[in-house]
C-alpha cells in the first residue's frame, strides 16, 4: 500500500477505516489552496485508492467557507517573480492532475460545502462523486472577471453537469450560483440547510463505506468513462465490470443474504 503523505500545514488527513477524512484547514484564507496542499491532495487520494481498508472519502473544510480557490495572493507574496511560462510548466503537475485523480480513483468521494466554493474550490466540489452543499452556499467561477481563463477542468466539468448555456453564464459572465440552484441544475448531489451539511455528508459517506465497494467503484468508473465512449464500447466495459463484480465476495454475500432473508453485510471485497 502506498503510504499516506504527511499533510502540509493547512490540510488535515485522518484515516479511520473504512473512511478517510480530508479537511481543508486554512479558515483565515477561506481555505484557499497552496501548491503543497494540492500535491498532498493528489498523493493522499492516490494512496486511498490503493488502501484496501478505505471504502469512502469525506472531503470537508474548517470554518464558514469550503474553498476560495488557489491562493494566488500567497504565491505572489513570496517575493520571487517566476520565469516566463511558469503557469504552463506547473499546471500539468498540480491542479491539472488533481481533478483527473478525483474522477479516476474508484473510491467514492463525498464533499461537504458551506459558504464559498470558488475557482479551484468549485472544481473540487464538481469532481466529487457526491457534493452536499448548504442551500446558501456560493458557487462561482470568477476567472474572466480577473482577466484570465478557467483552469482545473472547470470549463470541462460545468458544461457536462449544467449544460452549455448555464456553463457560459458561470464561466463567461462570472454568475454566482447558490447551493440550492446548483442542486436544481444537477451540478451537485444535494442541497440542505447549512446546519445539516456535515451530518448529511457524514451519513452519506457512511452509507458508501458500508456498500458493495467493488461494484460501487467500478460503477463510478463506468459513469466517468461513459461520457466519452460510444455505446458499443461502453457496453463492452459494462460487461467486463459485471464479470469482475459478480466474482466479488460482496456479490456472494448479497446472494446469501437474499436466500437467508436478511440484509447483506458487505465487507468491501
Amino acid at each position: 500500500m502506498k503510504p499516506y503523505p504527511t499533510p502540509p500545514e493547512g490540510l488535515l488527513v485522518v484515516s479511520a477505516p473504512p473512511i478517510l477524512t480530508i479537511t481543508l484547514d486554512r479558515p483565515q484564507r477561506r481555505n484557499a489552496l497552496t501548491d503543497d496542499i494540492v500535491m498532498a491532495l493528489i498523493d493522499t487520494l492516490e494512496a486511498a485508492s490503493a488502501d484496501e481498508e478505505i471504502r469512502a472519502v469525506l472531503l470537508s473544510a474548517t470554518g464558514d467557507n469550503f474553498c476560495s480557490g488557489f491562493d494566488l495572493a500567497g504565491r505572489a507574496g513570496d517575493g520571487n517573480r517566476p520565469r516566463p511560462g511558469s503557469i504552463s510548466r506547473r499546471m500539468p503537475y498540480l491542479v491539472n492532475r488533481l481533478i483527473p485523480v478525483m474522477l479516476e480513483v474508484q473510491v467514492p468521494i463525498v464533499c461537504a460545502v458551506r459558504g464559498w466554493a470558488v475557482g479551484l474550490g468549485l472544481s473540487l466540489a464538481l469532481a466529487s462523486d457526491f457534493a452536499v452543499a448548504a442551500d446558501d452556499a456560493r458557487l462561482r467561477a470568477p476567472f474572466t472577471a480577473m482577466g484570465i481563463t478557467p483552469d482545473s477542468g472547470t470549463s470541462w466539468l460545468l458544461p457536462r453537469l449544467a449544460g452549455v448555456a448555464r456553463a457560459k453564464g458561470m464561466l463567461m459572465l462570472g454568475e454566482e450560483v447558490s447551493g440550492a440552484e446548483a442542486a436544481e441544475w444537477g451540478l451537485i448531489y444535494r442541497a440542505v440547510s447549512a446546519d445539516k451539511v456535515d451530518a448529511e455528508a457524514v451519513a452519506l459517506t457512511g452509507q458508501l463505506a458500508s456498500s458493495a465497494t467493488v461494484a460501487v467503484g467500478l460503477t463510478k468508473t463506468l459513469v466517468q468513462r461513459g461520457r466519452e465512449r460510444s455505446l458499443e464500447a461502453h457496453l463492452s466495459e459494462e460487461a467486463f465490470a459485471m464479470e469482475l463484480s459478480s466474482r466479488s465476495a460482496d456479490f456472494r454475500e448479497w446472494a446469501a443474504s437474499r436466500e437467508e432473508g436478511r440484509p447483506p453485510d458487505f465487507t468491501g471485497h
